[in-house]
């Protein structure tokens, strides 16, 4: 059966389909099935995806109604992974439902981790029903700033963990976003190597 995995946060600009892109090119890398899915109205991924150069699959779910179907229209995958829009809405809720694993990309921003706010109550509602994995990904860290500490306490009083690794500031994955690869596409060797691990930890999480 399909692992699915949720990136989600009701704030823009926290890098869910950076994350959600070059993910998904690692755990195609390792010989899974993957899919991603465009939940964003603007189609984020519809407009980066590149056949030539993608590893992946990628499919668009406008409603509550889709993203609840994944699993049995996209029986087929090893791994369906959900993009989740700017905004916490009835599709985002669905995500949360239909999936194995929930991820919180956040960044040492206090708007940022102020807004993840009403997915943290949407997974808590989840967890009467059904126990699910939740965890943030701390994204854009510089580790010298004095926020990502403070971010890291307001992580810890939510419950919910914080992976071990996340991803720094970088410029490919900027550059890459905009050209449509990933960061397997560049020569950025660190930045390869922190999805690689990052990547590690969430399918220890699918298992």
């Amino acid at each position: 059966m399909a692992k699915v995995i949720s990136f989600l946060n009701g704030k823009g600009g926290v890098g869910k389909t950076t994350t959600s892109i070059n993910v998904a090119t690692a755990i195609a890398k390792r010989g899974a099935k993957v899919i991603v899915v465009d939940t964003d109205p603007q189609s984020s991924i519809g407009n980066w995806y590149n056949e030539d150069k993608c590893l992946f699959d990628v499919a668009d779910a406008g409603s509550e109604k889709e993203v609840y179907s994944v699993r049995k229209t996209l029986k087929s995958y090893d791994y369906i992974i959900i993009d989740g829009a700017a905004a916490i809405s009835a599709i985002s809720a669905a995500a949360v439902m239909v999936s194995d694993v929930v991820l919180i990309p956040v960044t040492p921003s206090p708007l940022d981790f102020a807004a993840c706010g009403a997915i943290i109550a949407v997974i808590e509602a989840r967890q009467e029903l059904q126990p699910i994995k939740a965890r943030f990904v701390i994204t854009k860290k510089v580790n010298t700033a004095k926020m990502l500490s403070v971010l890291k306490a307001s992580i810890e009083d939510t419950g919910i963990p914080a992976l071990r690794t996340g991803t720094t500031q970088r410029q490919s994955y900027i550059k890459t976003m905009m050209d449509g690869g990933t960061v397997f596409d560049t020569d950025d060797s660190n930045a390869k190597g922190e999805i690689d691990v990052l990547t590690n930890d969430i399918l220890e999480l699918c298992q």
